[in-house]
Protein backbone atom coordinates (compact mmCIF):
# COMPACT_ATOMS: atom_id res chain seq x y z
CA UNK A 1 0.00 0.00 0.00
CA UNK A 2 0.95 3.65 -0.41
CA UNK A 3 0.79 5.28 3.02
CA UNK A 4 0.93 9.05 3.52
CA UNK A 5 1.68 10.21 7.08
CA UNK A 6 0.77 13.75 8.15
CA UNK A 7 2.32 15.39 11.22
CA UNK A 8 2.95 19.02 12.11
CA UNK A 9 6.62 18.33 12.79
CA UNK A 10 9.14 15.60 13.46
CA UNK A 11 11.39 16.85 16.23
CA UNK A 12 14.98 15.97 16.98
CA UNK A 13 15.91 14.75 19.51
CA UNK A 14 12.65 12.79 19.70
CA UNK A 15 11.30 14.26 22.90
CA UNK A 16 7.62 13.35 22.63
CA UNK A 17 5.74 10.09 22.34
CA UNK A 18 4.19 11.14 19.03
CA UNK A 19 7.64 11.77 17.53
CA UNK A 20 8.80 8.36 18.70
CA UNK A 21 5.88 6.24 17.56
CA UNK A 22 5.38 8.12 14.27
CA UNK A 23 9.00 7.58 13.18
CA UNK A 24 9.25 3.95 14.24
CA UNK A 25 5.82 2.97 12.88
CA UNK A 26 6.74 4.46 9.49
CA UNK A 27 10.08 2.68 9.51
CA UNK A 28 8.51 -0.68 10.43
CA UNK A 29 5.75 -0.35 7.82
CA UNK A 30 8.34 0.36 5.12
CA UNK A 31 10.22 -2.77 6.17
CA UNK A 32 7.00 -4.71 5.56
CA UNK A 33 7.08 -3.49 1.95
CA UNK A 34 4.73 -0.50 2.03
CA UNK A 35 5.54 2.77 0.24
CA UNK A 36 5.82 5.82 2.50
CA UNK A 37 5.08 9.50 2.12
CA UNK A 38 5.38 12.28 4.68
CA UNK A 39 3.76 15.70 4.94
CA UNK A 40 4.83 18.14 7.66
CA UNK A 41 4.06 21.76 8.42
CA UNK A 42 7.75 22.53 9.04
CA UNK A 43 10.87 21.08 7.43
CA UNK A 44 12.41 18.50 9.80
CA UNK A 45 16.14 18.44 10.39
CA UNK A 46 17.92 15.60 8.53
CA UNK A 47 18.46 13.61 11.74
CA UNK A 48 14.70 13.43 12.37
CA UNK A 49 14.02 11.54 9.11
CA UNK A 50 17.29 9.61 8.82
CA UNK A 51 16.45 5.96 8.16
CA UNK A 52 13.08 6.71 6.53
CA UNK A 53 13.17 5.84 2.80
CA UNK A 54 10.44 8.24 1.68
CA UNK A 55 8.92 7.89 -1.78
CA UNK A 56 7.04 11.18 -1.36
CA UNK A 57 7.89 14.28 0.68
CA UNK A 58 6.12 17.63 1.06
CA UNK A 59 6.13 20.63 3.40
CA UNK A 60 2.81 22.45 3.80
CA UNK A 61 2.50 26.03 2.52
CA UNK A 62 2.75 28.97 4.91
CA UNK A 63 -0.52 30.13 6.52
CA UNK A 64 -2.36 32.56 4.28
CA UNK A 65 -0.90 31.18 1.03
CA UNK A 66 -3.09 30.89 -2.06
CA UNK A 67 -5.71 28.17 -1.89
CA UNK A 68 -4.80 24.95 -3.65
CA UNK A 69 -6.36 21.53 -3.25
CA UNK A 70 -9.77 19.95 -2.61
CA UNK A 71 -12.45 21.76 -0.63
CA UNK A 72 -12.40 20.48 2.98
CA UNK A 73 -15.60 18.87 4.23
CA UNK A 74 -16.03 20.69 7.55
CA UNK A 75 -19.12 21.21 9.68
CA UNK A 76 -19.66 24.23 11.92
CA UNK A 77 -18.24 22.63 15.07
CA UNK A 78 -15.34 21.16 13.10
CA UNK A 79 -14.47 24.64 11.81
CA UNK A 80 -14.48 25.98 15.37
CA UNK A 81 -11.94 23.35 16.36
CA UNK A 82 -9.89 24.16 13.26
CA UNK A 83 -9.51 27.65 14.71
CA UNK A 84 -8.98 26.29 18.24
CA UNK A 85 -5.95 24.27 17.11
CA UNK A 86 -4.70 27.05 14.85
CA UNK A 87 -4.77 24.83 11.76
CA UNK A 88 -4.82 26.85 8.54
CA UNK A 89 -7.49 25.76 6.05
CA UNK A 90 -5.07 26.16 3.14
CA UNK A 91 -2.85 23.57 4.76
CA UNK A 92 -5.82 21.23 5.09
CA UNK A 93 -6.37 21.62 1.33
CA UNK A 94 -2.68 20.99 0.71
CA UNK A 95 -2.87 17.66 2.54
CA UNK A 96 -5.77 16.63 0.29
CA UNK A 97 -3.71 17.58 -2.74
CA UNK A 98 -0.68 15.68 -1.45
CA UNK A 99 -2.83 12.54 -1.14
CA UNK A 100 -3.83 12.95 -4.79
CA UNK A 101 -0.28 13.64 -5.98
CA UNK A 102 1.11 10.60 -4.17
CA UNK A 103 -1.91 8.50 -5.18
CA UNK A 104 -2.03 7.34 -1.57
CA UNK A 105 -4.19 4.41 -0.52
CA UNK A 106 -4.19 5.57 3.10
CA UNK A 107 -3.61 8.90 4.86
CA UNK A 108 -2.52 8.71 8.51
CA UNK A 109 -2.86 11.84 10.66
CA UNK A 110 -0.62 11.73 13.72
CA UNK A 111 -1.40 13.38 17.06
CA UNK A 112 -4.31 15.21 18.62
CA UNK A 113 -4.18 18.22 16.30
CA UNK A 114 -3.79 16.00 13.21
CA UNK A 115 -7.50 15.25 12.80
CA UNK A 116 -8.42 18.42 10.83
CA UNK A 117 -5.84 17.55 8.15
CA UNK A 118 -8.08 14.67 7.05
CA UNK A 119 -10.95 16.99 6.07
CA UNK A 120 -9.84 17.46 2.45
CA UNK A 121 -8.70 13.88 1.87
CA UNK A 122 -11.07 12.35 -0.68
CA UNK A 123 -11.54 8.70 -1.68
CA UNK A 124 -8.75 7.37 0.54
CA UNK A 125 -8.76 5.45 3.80
CA UNK A 126 -8.35 8.00 6.60
CA UNK A 127 -6.62 6.93 9.82
CA UNK A 128 -6.02 8.86 13.03
CA UNK A 129 -2.94 7.73 14.97
CA UNK A 130 -4.19 8.95 18.33
CA UNK A 131 -2.02 6.67 20.53
CA UNK A 132 -3.55 7.88 23.85
CA UNK A 133 -7.24 8.77 24.14
CA UNK A 134 -7.26 12.48 25.01
CA UNK A 135 -10.30 12.64 27.33
CA UNK A 136 -8.94 9.92 29.60
CA UNK A 137 -5.42 11.37 29.51
CA UNK A 138 -6.66 14.60 31.13
CA UNK A 139 -9.38 13.12 33.34
CA UNK A 140 -6.90 10.72 34.96
CA UNK A 141 -4.92 13.70 36.29
CA UNK A 142 -7.83 15.20 38.26
CA UNK A 143 -7.55 14.99 42.04
CA UNK A 144 -10.55 16.23 44.05
CA UNK A 145 -8.33 17.38 46.93
CA UNK A 146 -6.00 19.33 44.62
CA UNK A 147 -7.88 22.29 43.08
CA UNK A 148 -5.09 23.08 40.61
CA UNK A 149 -5.83 19.76 38.86
CA UNK A 150 -9.50 20.63 38.25
CA UNK A 151 -8.63 22.48 35.04
CA UNK A 152 -7.75 19.10 33.56
CA UNK A 153 -11.44 18.20 33.59
CA UNK A 154 -12.25 21.19 31.37
CA UNK A 155 -9.56 20.12 28.93
CA UNK A 156 -10.87 16.55 29.04
CA UNK A 157 -14.36 17.66 27.98
CA UNK A 158 -12.99 19.92 25.23
CA UNK A 159 -10.93 17.08 23.80
CA UNK A 160 -13.79 14.61 24.12
CA UNK A 161 -16.10 16.95 22.20
CA UNK A 162 -13.37 17.44 19.60
CA UNK A 163 -12.94 13.69 19.08
CA UNK A 164 -16.70 13.22 18.69
CA UNK A 165 -16.98 16.18 16.29
CA UNK A 166 -14.36 14.72 13.94
CA UNK A 167 -15.30 11.04 14.14
CA UNK A 168 -17.06 11.19 10.76
CA UNK A 169 -13.70 11.90 9.06
CA UNK A 170 -11.92 8.74 10.17
CA UNK A 171 -12.23 5.16 9.00
CA UNK A 172 -9.90 3.76 11.67
CA UNK A 173 -8.16 4.93 14.83
CA UNK A 174 -4.89 3.57 16.25
CA UNK A 175 -4.49 3.54 20.03
CA UNK A 176 -1.89 1.83 22.18
CA UNK A 177 -3.91 0.08 24.93
CA UNK A 178 -7.22 -1.69 25.43
CA UNK A 179 -8.18 0.99 27.97
CA UNK A 180 -7.65 3.69 25.33
CA UNK A 181 -9.82 1.72 22.90
CA UNK A 182 -12.66 1.51 25.44
CA UNK A 183 -12.39 5.23 26.15
CA UNK A 184 -12.29 6.08 22.44
CA UNK A 185 -15.45 4.07 21.82
CA UNK A 186 -17.26 5.68 24.76
CA UNK A 187 -16.10 9.27 24.23
CA UNK A 188 -15.72 9.61 20.47
CA UNK A 189 -18.16 6.94 19.37
CA UNK A 190 -15.60 5.43 16.95
CA UNK A 191 -15.98 1.71 16.28
CA UNK A 192 -13.07 0.70 14.02
CA UNK A 193 -10.16 0.93 16.46
CA UNK A 194 -6.88 -0.99 16.32
CA UNK A 195 -4.81 -1.51 19.46
CA UNK A 196 -1.23 -0.96 18.27
CA UNK A 197 1.08 -1.16 21.32
CA UNK A 198 4.26 0.88 21.23
CA UNK A 199 7.48 -0.92 20.47
CA UNK A 200 11.11 -0.12 21.19
CA UNK A 201 14.32 -0.09 19.16
CA UNK A 202 16.21 -2.78 21.04
CA UNK A 203 19.48 -2.11 19.20
CA UNK A 204 19.48 1.65 19.84
CA UNK A 205 18.43 1.18 23.47
CA UNK A 206 20.81 -1.62 24.36
CA UNK A 207 22.69 -2.23 27.62
CA UNK A 208 25.83 -0.11 28.02
CA UNK A 209 28.70 -0.82 30.36
CA UNK A 210 29.31 2.11 32.73
CA UNK A 211 30.54 2.67 36.31
CA UNK A 212 27.55 2.48 38.65
CA UNK A 213 26.77 5.33 41.03
CA UNK A 214 26.05 3.71 44.41
CA UNK A 215 22.45 4.01 45.69
CA UNK A 216 21.26 5.95 42.68
CA UNK A 217 18.03 5.95 40.71
CA UNK A 218 16.74 7.93 37.76
CA UNK A 219 13.66 9.00 35.77
CA UNK A 220 13.31 10.74 32.38
CA UNK A 221 10.71 12.23 30.06
CA UNK A 222 9.13 15.52 29.04
CA UNK A 223 9.12 17.61 32.20
CA UNK A 224 6.16 19.77 31.16
CA UNK A 225 3.90 16.73 30.59
CA UNK A 226 1.16 16.46 33.20
CA UNK A 227 1.51 12.77 34.21
CA UNK A 228 5.32 13.10 34.43
CA UNK A 229 5.00 16.20 36.63
CA UNK A 230 2.46 14.50 38.91
CA UNK A 231 4.64 11.39 39.19
CA UNK A 232 7.72 13.39 40.19
CA UNK A 233 5.86 15.60 42.67
CA UNK A 234 4.36 12.54 44.35
CA UNK A 235 7.62 10.60 44.41
CA UNK A 236 9.72 13.50 45.69
CA UNK A 237 7.10 14.47 48.27
CA UNK A 238 5.87 11.10 49.56
CA UNK A 239 8.56 8.54 48.79
CA UNK A 240 11.95 10.18 48.58
CA UNK A 241 12.04 11.53 52.17
CA UNK A 242 11.50 7.97 53.41
CA UNK A 243 14.20 6.67 51.08
CA UNK A 244 16.69 9.26 52.35
CA UNK A 245 15.83 8.49 55.96
CA UNK A 246 16.97 4.91 55.34
CA UNK A 247 19.74 5.69 52.82
CA UNK A 248 21.08 9.20 53.56
CA UNK A 249 23.48 9.17 50.60
CA UNK A 250 20.91 8.06 48.00
CA UNK A 251 20.62 10.18 44.84
CA UNK A 252 17.78 10.73 42.38
CA UNK A 253 18.52 12.23 38.95
CA UNK A 254 15.81 13.41 36.55
CA UNK A 255 16.57 13.89 32.84
CA UNK A 256 14.16 15.57 30.46
CA UNK A 257 13.06 18.40 28.22
CA UNK A 258 11.33 21.66 29.17
CA UNK A 259 11.18 21.35 32.98
CA UNK A 260 8.47 23.48 34.55
CA UNK A 261 9.23 25.80 37.49
CA UNK A 262 7.59 23.23 39.79
CA UNK A 263 10.00 20.55 38.57
CA UNK A 264 13.05 22.82 38.81
CA UNK A 265 12.07 23.60 42.40
CA UNK A 266 12.54 19.92 43.33
CA UNK A 267 16.28 20.04 42.63
CA UNK A 268 19.10 20.98 44.96
CA UNK A 269 17.97 19.14 48.08
CA UNK A 270 18.06 15.58 49.42
CA UNK A 271 20.22 14.33 46.55
CA UNK A 272 17.71 15.33 43.83
CA UNK A 273 19.21 16.63 40.58
CA UNK A 274 17.44 17.89 37.42
CA UNK A 275 19.38 17.66 34.14
CA UNK A 276 17.40 19.32 31.33
CA UNK A 277 17.59 18.87 27.57
CA UNK A 278 20.14 16.06 27.40
CA UNK A 279 20.44 15.07 23.70
CA UNK A 280 21.30 11.41 24.40
CA UNK A 281 20.32 10.02 27.79
CA UNK A 282 21.59 6.47 27.27
CA UNK A 283 25.14 6.88 28.70
CA UNK A 284 23.76 8.85 31.66
CA UNK A 285 21.08 6.27 32.46
CA UNK A 286 23.62 3.45 32.24
CA UNK A 287 25.43 4.82 35.30
CA UNK A 288 22.43 4.46 37.64
CA UNK A 289 21.60 1.33 39.61
CA UNK A 290 17.82 1.57 39.18
CA UNK A 291 15.10 3.32 37.19
CA UNK A 292 11.86 4.48 38.83
CA UNK A 293 8.47 5.11 37.22
CA UNK A 294 6.15 6.35 39.98
CA UNK A 295 3.13 7.20 37.80
CA UNK A 296 -0.17 8.02 39.45
CA UNK A 297 -2.03 9.25 36.34
CA UNK A 298 -2.07 9.17 32.56
CA UNK A 299 -2.98 6.61 29.94
CA UNK A 300 -1.23 4.87 27.10
CA UNK A 301 2.09 3.03 27.21
CA UNK A 302 5.13 4.74 28.70
CA UNK A 303 7.86 4.80 26.05
CA UNK A 304 10.43 5.47 28.73
CA UNK A 305 9.48 2.17 30.39
CA UNK A 306 10.20 0.28 27.17
CA UNK A 307 13.48 2.17 26.74
CA UNK A 308 14.63 1.37 30.27
CA UNK A 309 13.70 -2.27 29.78
CA UNK A 310 15.62 -2.48 26.50
CA UNK A 311 18.67 -0.96 28.22
CA UNK A 312 18.48 -3.79 30.76
CA UNK A 313 17.95 -1.50 33.74
CA UNK A 314 16.33 -2.77 36.97
CA UNK A 315 12.93 -1.05 37.28
CA UNK A 316 10.75 -0.13 40.23
CA UNK A 317 7.34 1.18 39.22
CA UNK A 318 3.76 1.84 40.22
CA UNK A 319 0.93 -0.32 38.86
CA UNK A 320 -0.15 2.62 36.63
CA UNK A 321 3.19 2.41 34.80
CA UNK A 322 2.24 -1.10 33.61
CA UNK A 323 -0.83 0.12 31.69
CA UNK A 324 -1.08 -1.44 28.24
CA UNK A 325 2.07 -3.56 28.52
CA UNK A 326 1.97 -7.10 27.14
CA UNK A 327 2.36 -9.76 29.87
CA UNK A 328 4.19 -7.46 32.32
CA UNK A 329 4.25 -10.23 34.95
CA UNK A 330 6.98 -11.85 32.84
CA UNK A 331 9.19 -8.76 33.03
CA UNK A 332 10.54 -9.17 36.54
CA UNK A 333 10.05 -5.49 37.44
CA UNK A 334 9.38 -4.60 41.07
CA UNK A 335 5.92 -3.07 41.58
CA UNK A 336 5.54 -0.71 44.57
CA UNK A 337 2.07 0.16 45.91
CA UNK A 338 3.01 2.30 48.91
CA UNK A 339 5.93 4.56 49.93
CA UNK A 340 7.26 1.80 52.18
CA UNK A 341 7.17 -0.62 49.22
CA UNK A 342 9.33 1.84 47.27
CA UNK A 343 11.88 2.03 50.10
CA UNK A 344 12.10 -1.76 50.34
CA UNK A 345 12.33 -2.34 46.59
CA UNK A 346 15.08 0.23 46.06
CA UNK A 347 16.94 -1.11 49.08
CA UNK A 348 16.90 -4.63 47.62
CA UNK A 349 18.30 -3.48 44.28
CA UNK A 350 20.93 -1.20 45.80
CA UNK A 351 22.24 -3.87 48.17
CA UNK A 352 22.33 -6.85 45.83
CA UNK A 353 24.36 -6.71 42.59
CA UNK A 354 23.17 -10.18 41.57
CA UNK A 355 19.55 -9.11 41.97
CA UNK A 356 20.18 -6.03 39.81
CA UNK A 357 21.79 -8.13 37.10
CA UNK A 358 18.97 -10.68 37.15
CA UNK A 359 16.30 -7.95 37.02
CA UNK A 360 18.00 -6.20 34.09
CA UNK A 361 18.41 -9.38 32.05
CA UNK A 362 14.80 -10.42 32.70
CA UNK A 363 13.23 -7.12 31.70
CA UNK A 364 15.27 -6.82 28.49
CA UNK A 365 14.36 -10.37 27.43
CA UNK A 366 10.68 -9.55 28.06
CA UNK A 367 10.57 -6.26 26.14
CA UNK A 368 12.36 -7.63 23.08
CA UNK A 369 9.87 -10.51 22.95
CA UNK A 370 6.69 -8.53 23.66
CA UNK A 371 7.18 -5.00 22.30
CA UNK A 372 8.74 -4.89 18.85
CA UNK A 373 7.84 -2.25 16.26
CA UNK A 374 7.61 -5.01 13.66
CA UNK A 375 4.71 -6.62 15.55
CA UNK A 376 3.02 -3.23 15.97
CA UNK A 377 3.33 -2.52 12.24
CA UNK A 378 1.83 -5.90 11.32
CA UNK A 379 -1.21 -5.16 13.51
CA UNK A 380 -1.61 -1.72 11.93
CA UNK A 381 -1.19 -3.07 8.40
CA UNK A 382 -3.82 -5.78 8.97
CA UNK A 383 -6.35 -3.10 9.92
CA UNK A 384 -5.40 -0.96 6.92
CA UNK A 385 -5.84 -3.90 4.55
CA UNK A 386 -9.36 -4.48 5.89
CA UNK A 387 -10.19 -0.79 5.54
CA UNK A 388 -8.90 -0.57 1.95
CA UNK A 389 -10.82 -3.72 0.97
CA UNK A 390 -13.99 -2.36 2.57
CA UNK A 391 -13.61 0.94 0.68
CA UNK A 392 -13.19 -0.96 -2.58
CA UNK A 393 -16.35 -3.00 -1.89
CA UNK A 394 -18.33 0.18 -1.21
Amino acid sequence: MRLLFVKDSLSWPRSSGHDIHCFHMMQALEQLGHELGLVTATEPVPEAVAGLPLAFRRVLPAPGAARAGPEPALGRLQRKFLSYWGVDENRVRAVGQAAIDMNADVVVAVGLNGLPYLAAVKDRVRVWYAADEAFWHHASQVRIVRPRTWREMKQAFINGLYERAYRSLVHRVWVVTDADRRAMRWVAGVREIDVVPNGVDGEHFRPLAAPQRERSCTFWGRLDFGPNVQALEWFCGRVWPKVRATHPDATFTVYGFSPTPAIRALAGRDGIEIVPDLPDLRPAVAGHQAVVFPFISGGGIKNKFLEAAAMGKPIVCSSVALNGLRNPAESGVLVARSPDDWVRALGVLWSDAAKRSEAGESVRKWVIARHSWAAAARTAADGLTKAVQEKQRR
